[in-house]
């Protein structure tokens, strides 16, 4: 069983127009939604992969929460979502023709207390004694307290966790050593509160993290490729050419393929090389859109995993 943790799940719409003018009227030219948060998208992309023993535990408002069960149901993850009051929040991507980027703008989610959340660990905790892994990641609802993630990591004793969030979660994360951990290099800077300029500077900086007790850590690094870094060496993931039609949700793509790899290999170069083919898959599909695994299995054989020295 693989488990994923979305504490803070989603409904993600994403809209195209010609050029966002901030202050005017701007007409949608298409749109669409999908449920989303990383946990969400991390087991979604898991199971596409055969990954057949996946679930997803978190915790959603109670207004929509039915909504995000029946999507999981129709991707075939089991679930264990914790209702509480208010609604799951409503993520909105607004995606440019001209060129310019895409601008988000995230609710925050619905408040959680520290009641719900010593009831959602003990779930968790539950489930994690038939995991053999447990990802964790996405942001947190308002009303967790700093460092929620790092006390989730101890509570699950000696599962093997791996946590993938940015910002002080990631810093006071490390602290439970997980089994990995995933940040991509502007998250890895802001960890490490300096700037990392070349390839050289991300491999030290991954591996201060691996000195700090967490097995293997791997830097997503966009149009760069992904770096590994840990118990097995050091290796490096050029990107492979594709048509780039959305990032979103590439990270979680990439963990997804790691979870493939190593369950199918059980090594993490295997499970590297994987994760580096869907995470590029991704980035062939369209606004939210997650990965195709023909797609993904067409790149696998084009990933070519370096050794650094």
């Amino acid at each position: 069983m693989i488990t994923t943790i979305c504490m803070n799940p989603s409904f993600d719409r994403t809209v195209e127009v010609d050029s966002l003018r901030p202050g005017h009227v701007n007409r949608i030219l298409t749109s669409r939604t999908d449920v989303g948060g990383k946990g969400v998208n991390v087991a979604v992309v898991a199971r596409r992969l055969q990954l057949d023993n996946t679930m997803v535990m978190g915790i959603a408002g109670e207004d929509g929460v039915e909504r995000i069960r029946a999507a999981m149901d129709a991707e075939g993850v089991a679930h264990g979502f914790l209702p509480v009051e208010g609604s799951v929040r409503v993520n909105t991507k607004v995606v440019s023709l001209d060129g310019s980027g895409v601008t988000e703008l995230n609710e925050p989610g619905p408040v959680v207390d520290a009641g719900t959340l010593a009831e959602f660990f003990s779930m968790v905790r539950k489930m994690a004694a038939y995991s053999e892994c447990v990802v964790i990641t996405g942001s947190l609802p308002p009303g967790c307290p700093p460092g929620t993630y790092r006390e989730l990591i101890r509570s699950l004793g000696g599962v093997r966790c791996i946590l993938d969030v940015g910002g002080n979660e990631l810093t006071l994360g490390v602290e439970a050593k997980p089994f990995l951990i995933k940040p991509n290099h502007h998250e890895l800077a802001a960890a490490l509160r300096t700037e990392l300029h070349t390839m050289e500077d991300i491999r030290r900086g991954a591996e201060s993290f691996v000195r700090a007790g967490v097995e293997h850590v791997v830097v997503s690094m966009g149009k760069d490729g992904a770096m590994y870094v840990g118990s097995e060496g050091a290796f490096y993931a050029p990107e492979v050419p594709v048509e780039v039609r959305s990032t979103v949700g590439a990270g979680d793509a990439l963990v997804g393929g790691i979870l493939y790899g190593l369950t199918k290999y059980g090594t993490m170069r295997e499970a590297f090389r994987c994760g580096a083919a869907a995470g590029t898959a991704s980035v062939m599909t369209e606004g939210t859109q997650l990965i195709e695994p023909e797609n993904f299995m067409r790149l696998l054989g084009q990933v070519h995993v370096q050794e650094l020295k």
